[in-house]
């Protein structure tokens, strides 16, 4: 298992991890140097220095390397009032390496993080290009939509003469050839930019990802190294703490480089997929346009610490649920599995103190004179209360954990043409589909570029209008839409529906912006 492949949307996580694991080769470098002064201050310093680095959270920590350390200062303890001339040995054989290290792991981790941040600028760069050819795109648009306009009304004008329809004839052609121009040149940057993406994500950012991982094995190998050396090193002056130095050889072995690697993806692993590539934005008219002018949003970068779909965005901190779904899907399967542990060690604690109540009830009720039966038999009462609560409590746990194992699959789009990750299904009872009594059959709206040409192939789809006018609904749910054509909404957004498709969508308008949504998630008045 590699952090490439693994851990490609912690990024920030992991180059805070590696700074950490430096950090801590600091802390154990100040630790022997502080040793080196103990032994030379005799028994009293050295257990000075114990109690100042024994931390409880070393010792119940999951990474090997921090139990390890937390392991060779609880030895320590029984090292003292040795002779100081083990000082000697530990300046030269573990303080000078332990700098030495210090020094080579950052500088080889600020190299590696150069590279990062250069990958990070040219996509942002790629994207900041993809943007500058979107709006030249839309511009040249707008100005040959306007052109067009121009000209028709000239052409209804009597007053009108032929050179100035010629002359208007021509703009128009200029402005149509420049916004062909535009176009072409927007999807050639979209391609290119999509082509940076794939790199970045697959090819570049995984290779800095692998690169600071094998720094950090190497790191904890050196790391384990050098404790078999401290061990050593005290070893060649007191033969009499064999056993005590034998303890701190032993846990020095257990530094595993591959487990803590391991554990590091558990713990921060988010479970999200990669992001896909960017779709081309067709041109939509000057005025819906101006509703699609939106800049590439943070989240299109990726690779951020966050725990979102795509790595990036801020990081705002969900408030904790009972049932964990504020946590990323790796995460939660993680701490409902504990859940579900944690509840079934309580109802075998119950369980064990149930059968020895029954005991004592049996002994008591043959020799009451040994103690009272009848607070037995209420302490009895009390545990099977408790025992159906628990076990309402880890079906409950049980049920979430096979829920987030395997997810409901997601309902497929009606509409061959929309993206095959269609919206989720609504809750099992989803509101009854709008009243279709009075509904009157009406032709479906063109395009607004003017022209039918580009739906030939597709086949026509019915459209009904609801009513007599223009409803108003609320939605039931959060929904996001996945192609162009379907508009992304949240609970309880009230939206003007304008058609009822067949197929169970409805065409319906928040604000400036009109798409697709479907027709079980909203409620009519």
């Amino acid at each position: 298992m590699n952090w490439g492949t693994e851990l490609w949307d912690q990024y920030e996580t992991v180059c805070t991890h590696t700074d950490s694991g430096i950090k801590y080769v600091k802390r154990v470098t100040s630790f022997v140097e502080e040793r080196i002064h103990a032994e030379q201050n005799y028994a009293k310093e050295l257990r000075k220095l114990v109690s100042k680095y024994k931390r409880k959270e070393d010792e119940d920590s999951k990474y090997t390397s921090l139990k390890v350390f937390a392991s060779l200062v609880n030895e320590e303890n029984d090292l003292a009032g040795q002779r100081e001339l083990i000082a000697e040995y530990l300046e030269a054989e573990v303080l000078e390496p332990l700098k030495t290290l210090a020094k080579d792991i950052t500088a080889e981790r600020k190299k590696y993080l150069t590279e990062g941040t250069e990958n990070y600028r040219q996509l942002k760069a790629s994207l900041d290009s993809l943007d500058r050819a979107k709006k030249q795109y839309e511009k040249a648009s707008e100005e040959a939509e306007a052109a067009g306009i121009i000209r028709d009304k000239a052409d209804q004008d009597p007053n009108s003469t032929r050179a100035k329809m010629e002359k208007l004839t021509q703009i128009l052609r200029g402005k149509e050839s420049a916004q062909e121009s535009a176009k072409n040149a927007y999807i050639l940057q979209l391609q290119e930019t999509n082509q940076k993406r794939r790199l970045h994500f697959e090819s570049e950012m995984p290779q800095v990802f692998n690169e600071l991982q094998t720094m950090n094995a190497a790191r904890m190998d050196k790391f384990k190294a050098l404790l078999v050396t401290y061990a050593e090193c005290n070893r060649k002056v007191f033969p009499i703490i064999n056993t005590c130095l034998d303890n701190i050889t032993q846990s020095a072995n257990k530094v595993n480089s591959t487990q803590d690697n391991q554990q590091l993806v558990e713990d921060i692993k988010t479970g999200f997929p990669i992001p896909g590539d960017l779709a081309i934005e067709e041109y939509q008219g000057k005025e819906n346009g101006k509703a699609g002018k939106k800049k590439p949003s943070s989240s299109s970068v990726g690779g951020g610490g966050g725990g979102g779909a795509s790595g990036g965005g801020g990081k705002t901190k969900a408030e904790p649920k009972e049932d964990f779904s504020h946590l990323p899907p790796a995460q939660r399967i993680k701490k409902l599995e504990a859940k579900v542990k944690e509840v079934e060690a309580a109802i075998a604690k119950a369980n064990a103190d149930k059968t020895a109540m029954e005991k004592m009830q049996t002994i008591y009720s043959a020799n009451p004179a040994l103690g009272d039966v009848k607070q037995v038999e209420l302490s009895l009462q009390s545990t099977h209360t408790k025992l159906e609560a628990l076990g309402v409590e880890l079906e409950k746990f049980q049920s979430l954990l096979a829920e987030a194992k395997n997810p409901k699959p997601v309902a497929e789009s009606p509409k061959s043409s929309r993206s095959s990750l269609s919206a989720p299904a609504p809750p099992k009872s989803p509101p009854k589909a709008a009243n279709k009594k009075n509904v009157s059959t009406t032709p479906s709206q063109e395009d607004e570029w003017g022209s039918d040409d580009d739906e030939d192939d597709e086949p026509e789809e019915k459209c009904v209008a609801v009513g007599d006018a223009v409803r108003s609904g609320m939605m039931l749910y959060a929904f996001t839409g996945q192609t162009e054509d379907e508009l992304s909404v949240d609970a309880n957004d009230q939206v003007r529906i304008i058609q009822d498709l067949s197929d169970g969508w409805l065409r319906v308008q928040k604000g400036s912006k009109q798409g697709l949504v479907p027709k079980a998630y909203v409620q009519n008045p």
